[in-house]
């Protein structure tokens, strides 16, 4: 199915969320000039979506996207030469957008796909990564294709694309007869109800979904399968019209891609014999080409090398 079929209803869901969290003042400066006044970086983070971003069991954020914000926000500083104190604050599918909106956040770099919707309220770097989205069942549930999923109870995260996507598919008889959407409000208490029987698929993020497989009492229960339902592109949520610190955030994020520090920490969480994530995940050729083509000549001297 077509992502682009879904932007008129999705345009009207993201905005009703938008509208209800915006102040009515436009924005006055920079988050640029507002990092360097109060010298402090406000980035929001999921909480359990392992390996992006989650509390491991000392409390402390970790994850891929995590180290990401962290060897962003280094470069800001040497730029910048300033220190900046980093803050993490949690978000959710539904208040990802409205608190970069509201000013609340300076980023969320998590794994939030670009939509035509989002763009009507938001805007997002370059691209820093690519999943696509599959289903999470037991292992003798029958469920296969997608279609599989009609007339099935289907577990979402309330406020993603899947959540759309599927309603959309219910709505144009794609899915008949239709799907029964089960929302929650992050992926592992989606996991709970599809391990008492609540729901009959949870689907999300590839990823997102073999490490709630793997890290299951019985994995060898659960099944991870496609074939995709989409794939999407991922970037960094930034506020609206705000060139002077995208700028800053697609450079700083150039300048880690041009000097390998990029493919570095992806190979440290996804490649090799032990990765972090606990699993190996390959980018394709396609990913790869994209997200090194897309950065600017001379992005290398962005800190001021030769």
């Amino acid at each position: 199915m077509n992502i682009f079929s879904l932007k008129a209803s999705a345009v009207s869901a993201v905005v009703a969320m938008v509208l209800a969290s915006m102040s009515t003042g436009a924005v006055a400066q920079s988050v640029l000039d507002r990092v360097i006044a109060e010298k402090k970086l406000v980035i929001g983070t999921r909480e359990s979506q392992v390996p992006y971003a989650y509390v491991n069991s000392a409390g402390e954020y970790e994850g891929w996207a995590v180290d990401l914000n962290r060897a962003l926000h280094g470069l800001i500083e040497q730029k910048l030469d300033l220190e900046i104190e980093l803050k993490f604050k949690p978000v959710t599918a539904q208040t990802r957008i409205p608190l970069v909106v509201n000013g609340s956040l300076d980023w969320v770099l998590g794994t939030t796909g670009q939509t035509v919707a989002r763009e009507e309220v938001v805007d997002f770097s370059l691209v820093n990564n690519a999943v696509c989205v599959k289903k999470l069942v037991a292992i003798d549930s029958g469920i296969e294709t997608t279609q599989d999923l009609a007339g099935k109870r289907v577990g979402v995260n309330a406020g993603s694309v899947e959540e759309r996507l599927i309603t959309a598919m219910n709505a144009s008889g794609e899915l008949n007869p239709p799907a029964q959407l089960i929302t929650s409000d992050k992926h592992s208490s989606g996991f709970i109800s599809l391990s008492q029987g609540k729901t009959d698929a949870h689907v999300t993020l590839d990823d997102a979904l073999i490490s709630l497989m793997m890290k299951a009492p019985e994995p060898e229960r659960w099944a991870v399968r496609g074939p995709d339902i989409f794939c999407i592109n991922q970037g960094i949520i930034l506020p609206e019209n705000d060139s002077n610190w995208r700028d800053m955030v697609n450079q700083s994020m150039c300048y880690l891609i041009v000097t390998g520090g990029y493919d570095e920490l992806y190979a440290e969480w996804f490649l090799g014999d032990s990765p972090k994530a606990g699993y190996v995940r390959e980018q394709s050729d396609a990913l790869r080409s994209l997200i090194s083509s897309q950065c600017p000549y001379g992005s290398e001297t962005f800190l001021g090398d030769t």
